[in-house]
């Protein structure tokens, strides 16, 4: 069963999917500048984190995406 989303949630969800995907580019950029090897693994498994919320999102947004897109 689909949940109807409103342009209201669909602001909500850019939002979060937005923060979700920055984190990880940020967090990735860090493990490629840091040396320290502890926290390049940390920095690493961190933005792996991030991408998943943002692909769970994106899975939620297509799995209740009004019919042809539109309300």
């Amino acid at each position: 069963m689909k949940n109807m989303i409103t342009t209201k949630d669909l602001g909500a969800l850019n939002e979060l999917m937005t923060f979700e995907h920055w984190m990880a580019v940020k967090l990735f950029h860090c493990s490629e500048t840091i040396s320290n090897s502890e926290l390049k693994t940390t920095f690493k498994e961190l933005a792996q984190v991030h991408i998943a919320h943002h692909e769970a999102l994106l899975n939620y947004l297509e799995e209740n995406a009004p019919e042809g897109g539109q309300e």
